[in-house]
């Protein structure tokens, strides 16, 4: 526990829920996307808790996943976090009950902390460059009370992201003039063109105390959960927590607050829960990426992965190309962030075999 008049220490929650939509057919209920490697010895979710430290040591993270799945999640942390600081959430409800429900054990186990709340599926680098933005971001959460959002410099005009507005200057952060959610391609090229917007990196960082007050605030019957959370038995909370019914955290607080400041990046970011996202973290400069036994004549900006046969890709452009053994995707890469409607109509035809 901090003790009386000291700064509530640093924590992390890492959030590894999710469907993975995005990155139908590879991330499938089966086989969640935190557990994707990108240089096939780590996965992001080990990457994600290394990068964290010394900043946030081991026994002061913890990963929040759902229930169904954390076998596979213990496997990979073993050794890496204490056992218990992997957090099982009864039923997946979005990422403001995840971030109430996360928070309210780590209240429990540590007392008064001030979070960094991070997704598991994002690739960062340098990881020094992340930990200097948390270590400032941190700071700013302390001393203003305030919810920091991390803005990364735009590397394109992408309608995928969310987006902040840059505001007058704040201790070293600014204030977050407005959010906008996955704008339209001509308003995202006018935006990065304007200088004055980042992208929304899905970081945010807050002590605990904050996160209450802007919970009661904008969803009291949530706020009333984070308080109740962590002291009813497992069968309760279970049920308590299958009745919530809550959009994700940035649309229930993030958009609502008026105490969000940000801080811009000091790292370069990318969003591989898609595969546009992947595409750009992988092609280190070159324009295609291929894994498996892939031929590719006259291609540019594709990223194609075969798995037991053989792919020949043949003067195609802006393509991802994928292909499981039980089901192939072919699409234009630009539109992957769509990907969620393959998911839905499969589900709506019944074809739950392969979700």
């Amino acid at each position: 526990m901090a003790a009386p008049g000291r700064q509530p220490p640093a924590a992390a929650l890492v959030i590894a829920g999710g469907r993975g939509t995005r990155l139908w057919p590879l991330s499938r209920g089966g086989h969640p996307k935190p557990l994707f490697s990108l240089d096939g010895r780590e996965t992001l979710l080990e990457s994600t808790i290394r990068r964290l430290s010394p900043l946030i040591p081991a026994e002061r993270t913890f990963v929040v996943a759902a229930a169904d799945q954390t076998p596979r999640f213990r496997r990979t942390l073993r050794g890496l976090l204490p056992a218990r600081n992997l957090i099982a959430e009864p039923v997946g409800r979005g990422t403001a009950v995840a971030i109430a429900y996360g928070a309210a054990v780590i209240r429990k186990r540590i007392g008064a902390a001030t979070l960094a709340v991070l997704p598991a599926d994002h690739h960062v680098h340098p990881a020094e460059g992340l930990r200097r933005t948390l270590a400032r971001a941190l700071r700013l959460a302390r001393q203003r009370a305030a919810i920091v959002v991390i803005g990364v410099k735009p590397e394109r005009a992408e309608p995928g992201y969310g987006y902040q507005e840059v505001g007058a200057a704040v201790d070293g952060g600014f204030a977050v003039r407005r959010f906008v959610e996955k704008p339209e391609a001509r308003a995202a090229a006018r935006m990065v063109r304007s200088g004055r917007f980042l992208w929304n990196a899905g970081m945010f960082v807050m002590t605990t105390a904050t996160l209450e007050d802007e919970l009661a605030a904008h969803a009291p019957d949530l706020a009333d959960a984070f308080r109740r959370f962590a002291s009813m038995p497992a069968v309760e909370r279970a049920r308590f927590y299958s009745r919530l019914n809550f959009d994700s955290f940035d649309r229930v607080v993030i958009e609502k607050s008026r105490r969000v400041l940000g801080v811009k990046a000091r790292f370069r970011w990318y969003d591989v829960g898609s595969w546009d996202g992947l595409w750009a973290a992988l092609r280190a400069g070159e324009r295609n990426v291929f894994s498996g036994s892939v031929v590719a004549l006259d291609c540019d900006g594709v990223l194609a992965r075969a798995d037991r046969r053989l792919m020949v890709l043949l003067g195609v452009e802006d393509l991802v190309a994928v292909d499981t053994g039980d089901a192939v995707l072919i699409a234009r890469r630009s539109r992957s962030q769509e990907l969620r409607r393959v998911f839905d109509e499969l589900a709506r035809r019944r074809l739950s075999r392969y979700l």
